[in-house]
C-alpha cells in the first residue's frame, strides 16, 4: 500500500443484490463435472457477502428444445446436485441454499404478467395454483460475513522477561505493572522458567498491537492490557491449580473488572471473569504496607487479561462508513478511538474488494478519531491518516489525508488523545 492507493472516495452504498446466472452443463447430463464445479466456485467467489445469486441450469437452447417435462427433470435434478456440491465442497450452510422454481407461463394471467383478479376462490383454483409446474432454480446466498481489519502484533511495544529457577518465586516489573510468582506454581520439570511481560497501557500502543475493547461487540473502555506468560523449555506451562500469581496495575485508581482474552476473527475477544480476586488501593503509595498503590489481580491464569469494564451507554446508536479509492492491503488497520472513555474499536470490512469499511453499533454524540494506518515492514515508518469525527453527525468518511512519518511521530501525536 502506498500514499495514492490510500485515496477516498465518496460513499457507494452495500444494497443487498439478486443476481443471476447460468451454469451449462453437458448436454442432456445432470452431472457436476469439472467444469461444472469450475464454474460453481468462479460464480461463488464473484457473489458479495451478504448478497445473493440465482443459478439457472437450463441453456437458452435447452429451454428451447426441452419438453416441459425434461425441463422439469433435468433442472431439478441438476439444482439438488449442485446444492450438495456447494454444501459439500466448501460448506454452505443449507440455510443459504434454496431451491425454488420458475412456473411455466399461466395462460390465465393479465398482459402485464400479473395474476388476473375477479377470481372465485374455489377448492379447484388453490389446487391449480398449488400444482403449478416450472424450472428449478437455486439461490445461492454468500453469508454476511464480518472481517476485522488490521492484525495483532503483541510484540511491537517490546517484551519484558524473567529467567529464574523454579523452586523459587519470582519478581517481574514492568513499565505500569508488576508480577509476583510464588515458588512452587507449576507442575513441570524444568529447573529454569522464563516469564513474559507485554504492556498495552497508551493509546499508540493498543494501535501498534492492533488491540481493541471489545466483548462480543459490547464495548468497553480499558484501563490497561497486558499479556503474561511462563513458558518451560520455549512451551507454555500453566500455573498449578491452588496456585495465585499477584498483577499489580500501578496506574489504576479504580474499579474494574478482569477480562480475560482469547485470539477470535483476528481480534482479541474478551470475556468478564467474575472470579477473579481484586484489591484496590486508591493510593499512590502505601506507606504503612510500603507497597505502590492501584489495583491488585490474584489470578490462578495467564495469557491475555484486560483491566475493562462495560460502557452503559443505552442512547441512540449509529454507525460510521468509510470509503477507500482502492483495495488497501491486508494490513491495514481502521480504528475509532473515543476521546472521553478510552475505548477503541475495530472497523470491518463489508465486501470482497476490501474498499469499504464499517464501524457499526457506536454511541452517538461522542468525539473520536478515526485511525487508518500500515507499517512499512522493515522500517521505522508507517503510512496513517487521522480524522477528527463526531459519531452520529459523522457517518460518511470520504476524504483521508494520509502521511508517512516514523512510528515515534505516530506515538508523540496519538497519544495525546487520552490526556
Amino acid at each position: 500500500m502506498n500514499k495514492l492507493s490510500l485515496i477516498a472516495v465518496s460513499l457507494s452504498m452495500n444494497l443487498f443484490y439478486f443476481g443471476q446466472s447460468t451454469i451449462i452443463f453437458e448436454e442432456k447430463s445432470v452431472q457436476i463435472s469439472n467444469n461444472v464445479e469450475i464454474q460453481a466456485l468462479k460464480l461463488y467467489s464473484e457473489i458479495n457477502n451478504g448478497n445473493e445469486l440465482i443459478l439457472n441450469v437450463l441453456t437458452k437452447k435447452e429451454n428451447k428444445k426441452l419438453s416441459n417435462q425434461d425441463k422439469i427433470n433435468y433442472s431439478k435434478v441438476r439444482v439438488k446436485k449442485l446444492a450438495a456440491f456447494y454444501k459439500d465442497s466448501i460448506g454452505i450452510e443449507a440455510q443459504n441454499l434454496l431451491i425454488q422454481f420458475k412456473p411455466f407461463q399461466n395462460k390465465r394471467q393479465s398482459s402485464n404478467g400479473h395474476p388476473l383478479t375477479g377470481v372465485t376462490w374455489t377448492r379447484e383454483n388453490i389446487k391449480n395454483i398449488t400444482t403449478r409446474k416450472g424450472i428449478y432454480q437455486l439461490v445461492v446466498k454468500k453469508q454476511e460475513k464480518r472481517i476485522a481489519t488490521g492484525y495483532i502484533n503483541d510484540t511491537i511495544n517490546g517484551v519484558f522477561k524473567a529467567t529464574y529457577d523454579s523452586t523459587y518465586g519470582a519478581y517481574l516489573h514492568g513499565k505500569y505493572t508488576s508480577v509476583y510468582v510464588p515458588s512452587g506454581s507449576y507442575d513441570c520439570n524444568c529447573n529454569e522458567l522464563t516469564i513474559e511481560l507485554k504492556e498495552f497501557f497508551s493509546p499508540s500502543e493498543i494501535l501498534l498491537a492492533g488491540l481493541t475493547t471489545t466483548s462480543s461487540d459490547k464495548m468497553l473502555m480499558t484501563g490497561g492490557m497486558i499479556y503474561i506468560m511462563s513458558y518451560c523449555d520455549g512451551k507454555q506451562v500453566a500455573l498449578k491449580k491452588g496456585t495465585r500469581a499477584e498483577i499489580n496495575f500501578y496506574t489504576i485508581y479504580e474499579s474494574f473488572g478482569i477480562f480475560f482474552g482469547k485470539q477470535k476473527d483476528g481480534l482479541i475477544d474478551w470475556k468478564l471473569d467474575n472470579d477473579i480476586e481484586t484489591i484496590l488501593n486508591p493510593l499512590e503509595f502505601n506507606e504503612e504496607t510500603e507497597e505502590m498503590g492501584g489495583l491488585k489481580v490474584l489470578t490462578d491464569k495467564f495469557g491475555w487479561i484486560n483491566c475493562d469494564a462495560f460502557v452503559n451507554d443505552k442512547g441512540p446508536r449509529t454507525q460510521l462508513s468509510v470509503n477507500m479509492a482502492e483495495k488497501v492491503a491486508g494490513t491495514t488497520a481502521f480504528r475509532l478511538i473515543f476521546h472521553d472513555i478510552k475505548s477503541v474499536l475495530p472497523g470491518y470490512y463489508t465486501n470482497n474488494k476490501r474498499d469499504h469499511v464499517l464501524f457499526s453499533n457506536l454511541p452517538t454524540a461522542r468525539n473520536a478519531s478515526l485511525l487508518v494506518y500500515q507499517l512499512i515492514k522493515g522500517e521505522k515508518q508507517i503510512i496513517w491518516s487521522i480524522s477528527e469525527l463526531e459519531t452520529g453527525v459523522d457517518q460518511i468518511v470520504s476524504n483521508l489525508n494520509f502521511k508517512t512519518t516514523t512510528i515515534a511521530e505516530f506515538k508523540k501525536i496519538t497519544d495525546k488523545i487520552w490526556q
